[in-house]
Formats: C-alpha cells, sequence, structure tokens
C-alpha cells in the first residue's frame, strides 16, 4: 500500500530511523542528552526553516521557567534569550514563551517503574509543568483563515488561538531500566495502564512509544483534532508498519497550523528598561 504525497509518512519515518542508528552505532545513547540531539537533528530536516528547534528551558515574562527537552517555536519572529548560535544542538537555549508552538520530552526509552530519569511518570510530569505556565491568551476573533475570521473555536479543539503542543518520543518501552524493551503492543499496553494511574490533568497531546507504535487524543471513537481536550480526551493507542514518526510529526504539524502565537510585549520591556511609561 503506497501513501499520501509520495510515501512521506514511511519516508520521514525512515529518516529518523537511519538518523538515529547511525548516531547510536557511535554513542549507544549511554546518556539522554545523545538522544535529544539526534531529534533535534532528525527534527531539522523535516521542519520548514520557520520553525526553530532547540534543546533547553521555556520562559516566562515573570522569570518562571521549566522544561530540559526540546522546543520548537517561531524564531523568524522572536529571538532566543541566551543569544546562543549553536547548529549541533549541544548547548541549551532559554525561548520566551509567548514563541513556542510545542515542548517535546526525548527518551531514548520510556521506563514504566519509577519515578525519576527515564521514566513516563517524570517526561508527563515535565509535559504538565509546561502547560502550567501562563501566557496571554491569543482570542480567535485575532485571527483569520483565507480572509475568514475565527470568532470561535472548532468543536473539540482549544478555547484559545495559542495552546502550547507537548509530546513524549522515545525508541522503545521497559518496564525498568535493566530489563529489554518490550514488544510493541506489550509496551504500549503497559504504558498505557501507568498512564491510567498518573495525575489526569493538563495531559500530553502526544506519546510515540517506539517505531511502530503511538498514543493519540480520541472522543468517541474519532480523532477530532490533534490536542488533548481535558475531560474530554482519551489516549487511543495505534499499531503502524513502522511509521509512528511519520504519523506522530503529522499531527503535530497539524496542530502548528492551528496555532496562532501572540507577541512579546515590546513596550513593556522598553519602559522596563527605561524605567518610564511608553504608550502601546
Amino acid at each position: 500500500m503506497g501513501y499520501m504525497y509520495n510515501d512521506f509518512l514511511k519516508n520521514i519515518s525512515q529518516k529518523f530511523l537511519n538518523n538515529f542508528n547511525e548516531i547510536s552505532t557511535i554513542y549507544n545513547f549511554d546518556f539522554g542528552d545523545e538522544f535529544e540531539i539526534a531529534l533535534c537533528k532528525s527534527l531539522r530536516v523535516a521542519l520548514p526553516n520557520y520553525y526553530g528547534i532547540c534543546r533547553g528551558s521555556i520562559f516566562t515574562v515573570d522569570g518562571n521557567s521549566v522544561g530540559d527537552d526540546i522546543i520548537i517555536y517561531d524564531q523568524f519572529h522572536f529571538p532566543t534569550l541566551r543569544l546562543l548560535e549553536d547548529n549541533t544542538f549541544a548547548q541549551k537555549q532559554q525561548i520566551p514563551f509567548e514563541a513556542v508552538f510545542a515542548y517535546i520530552e526525548a527518551k531514548n526509552t520510556l521506563i514504566i517503574e519509577g519515578s525519576g530519569g527515564n521514566t513516563i511518570e517524570k517526561a508527563w510530569s515535565q509535559c504538565q509543568n509546561v502547560k502550567k505556565l501562563y501566557r496571554q491568551d491569543v482570542k480567535y476573533s485575532k485571527y483569520s483563515v483565507n480572509g475568514i475570521p475565527f470568532l470561535k473555536p472548532k468543536p473539540h479543539w482549544p478555547t484559545k488561538g495559542n495552546p502550547i503542543y507537548t509530546a513524549i518520543f522515545s525508541r522503545g518501552v521497559r518496564r525498568k531500566s535493566n530489563e529489554q524493551i518490550l514488544e510493541t503492543n506489550i509496551g504500549t499496553n503497559e504504558l498505557l495502564i501507568k498512564i491510567s494511574s498518573l495525575e489526569q490533568s493538563m495531559q500530553p497531546d502526544l506519546i510515540i512509544a517506539d517505531y511502530s507504535s503511538l498514543i493519540i487524543p480520541a472522543i468517541g471513537t474519532q480523532i477530532e483534532s490533534p490536542f488533548f481536550m481535558e475531560d474530554k480526551s482519551f489516549y487511543s493507542p495505534q499499531t503502524t508498519d513502522g511509521f509512528a514518526y511519520g504519523l506522530g510529526l503529522s499531527f503535530m504539524f497539524y496542530a502548528f497550523d492551528n496555532i496562532k502565537l501572540g507577541k512579546i510585549g515590546w513596550p513593556k520591556i522598553i519602559s522596563n528598561g527605561l524605567n518610564m511609561h511608553l504608550n502601546e
């Protein structure tokens, strides 16, 4: 069976697999940084240049920060806060929350038991912390598509125009860190059981468990949007023929097409620097 756009799903998934295999032969992904860097390089190939990709933390205007993995942001209209030049993804950046499309927790393997390091509980908590950050909402009436203003959100979609998208990307699932990677269906099912015991608020929008399985939000029997809608969505496990990364990226791209970021408060920054009022 062929897939749309010249087998896009399979081709992009194969690209990720090749990149991961190439780097793992050198580093064996013994440390978390190596998988994060490999994932950043793969995302850079897949994403248009409009989207910046980095490792680091998200900062709010008040100086609050969370996250320590991968951030996707609008690099055409927003600066990084550390102002680092880095095409290798080795250095950690600081990104203003207003600029952020997505935050990704990158785990070479997801560990079901325990609460630290590469566990699902830790990744889940990090995604929750990102969603708890505050940034000013963009109202739907503030933007339009094809000249038609959006007066209200679509059913089963976020009620604001600039929701943050969060995801967990992994290459496999283990029960414990010293055990073998579980088979696709077994790993995904045990992952879902563990997830049901975690705090059910501000859930991640996407979980890629391995190369063939991913967990996506559904409402009833339908996929209504790429976003997990609290108190409405449930997690739907999906098994693919090795193209979970391509499908996961497609969900993420779908979300990005419907995120309209706000603006950094430059007048407030200038006023703060000059210690005087600036009319907006």
